[in-house]
């Protein structure tokens, strides 16, 4: 809920004493506010766009259509209501169906007041009323039309972001080489940000939270890639986007196994898979490295950054891991900074092909903005570069890539094992 200290909500029930029960909950709680009440579905698809409440509660069984299919024409012109379906049923077909039509929750009846005010609160947080379709200029979501359309299976590579803390600009990189992938290499690139509990991937593109890993958790069942496009928000750039959830308990209802099923299906959809992480090694960002075809370290010129690149290398060993790729970028390079370029990489023997100039005020302006750089600024020497290590990310050749300097020593590079489950093998 965005600006307003009033939830508003409209009920949608054929059965009149079922909206006044509603209602009468409802009542209990000082900032919300019944604004509308419907009998059929028409009426609730008029009702819902005239009066632009932030939450509606429809009954899944109405007399002229179906709550899901009601859901799916006010959601289609108007994705930032937030729809809460009622119903008896309990397959996870319907459940699917009511999250492809695009409701925030689905309570089976019959529910408690807590679960009814909670549901209620939850959607309303996100809602904002006022976002009516056509979308912006900047963002638009995928069309529901576009999982009829025929699908070209890949086996694209997933490419896990990683660096020791905030600060050293992964989900800039992450963002921009998204970005570079899809428009300089005209290739079909999904960004995910997998830091669940702080991911920032929205703020730096300006998208609005309407579907997110937290839609994707509550889905039962195996997962398949045309109901994953469903949850792809699908910015200007043409560069689809599974966005971190809203809220902080969302993401604690979100497993590794999830995480890895959903990489895995994009990457048969996708050329690229950019997965932005959060800093250290916790269950989601080690999950996204077991399945990555490639690592991109990123590291600044601080002893710091250099001590936690040592701590990366020995986790490496440690693991065992084989057949990836592991890419060392250099983000903010500039003088003075007291270390060179050269001695660190004497210090972690390694080489580091790609270095990111430092330009603070541009890269800024950018991420207030809502304006990735490599797609605003073109010609900035910083989307130059990230357009060069999306060119090496691009090369098919493993060697090639390692003759262009990722490493200079021999270690046993990371291998596509499976020691990263709940009970940590």
């Amino acid at each position: 809920m965005t600006g307003e200290s009033t939830l508003r909500i409209v009920i949608v029930d054929d059965i009149p004493e079922s909206r006044d029960n509603l209602e009468r909950l409802l009542f209990f709680e000082p900032d919300f506010q019944v604004v509308g009440k419907a009998a059929r579905g028409e009426e609730a698809i008029d009702l819902v766009l005239r009066l632009a409440p932030h939450v509606v509660l429809l009954d899944q069984t109405l007399p002229d259509l179906d709550g899901i299919e009601v859901a799916s024409a006010i959601t289609a012109r108007a994705p930032g209501i937030g729809v809460i379906l009622l119903g008896v049923e309990q397959d996870p077909e319907i459940l699917r169906r009511a999250m492809l039509a695009g409701a925030r929750e689905y309570l089976s009846k019959p529910f408690s007041y807590d679960d009814l005010i909670e549901a209620v609160r939850r959607v309303g947080r996100v809602a904002n009323p006022q976002s009516m379709m056509p979308a912006p200029a900047t963002v638009f979501a995928a069309p529901l039309a576009a999982v009829h359309e025929p699908v070209t299976r890949r086996e694209g590579q997933v490419v896990v972001v990683l660096g020791s803390k905030g600060g050293v600009g992964r989900t800039f990189i992450a963002t921009n080489l998204a970005i570079c992938l899809q428009r300089a290499l005209q290739r079909e690139v999904v960004l995910v940000d997998a830091d669940l509990m702080r991911g920032d991937v929205a703020v730096l593109l300006n998208l609005p939270v309407h579907r997110s890993w937290t839609d994707l958790a509550r889905l039962a069942g195996p997962l398949d890639g045309e109901l994953i496009h469903e949850f792809v928000t699908r910015h200007v750039s043409q560069v689809g986007v599974v966005l971190a959830p809203a809220q902080l308990e969302d993401a604690e209802r979100i497993g590794a196994e999830r995480v890895q099923e959903v990489l895995t299906e994009l990457r048969s959809r996708a050329d690229f898979v950019i997965v932005d992480t959060r800093g250290g090694y916790d269950d989601i960002t080690l999950a996204c490295a077991d399945v990555a075809s490639t690592l991109i370290w990123i590291l600044t010129l601080e002893m710091t950054a250099i001590k936690e690149t040592k701590r990366f290398l020995e986790l490496v060993e440690r693991l065992g891991f084989q057949q990836k790729r592991i890419m060392f970028v250099l983000n903010q390079q500039r003088s003075g900074s007291g270390l060179t370029v050269e001695e660190v990489e004497a210090s972690l023997r390694l080489s580091i092909p790609i270095r990111i100039s430092s330009d603070p005020q541009a890269v800024i302006a950018s991420i207030n903005e809502g304006t990735p750089l490599a797609w605003q600024h073109r010609q900035h020497r910083i989307t130059a570069e990230l357009i060069q290590l999306a060119e090496l990310l691009a090369n098919e050749s493993r060697e090639a890539v390692l003759h262009a300097g990722v490493r200079k020593r021999r270690l046993p590079f990371l291998s596509v094992s499976h020691r990263w489950t709940n009970g940590r093998r």
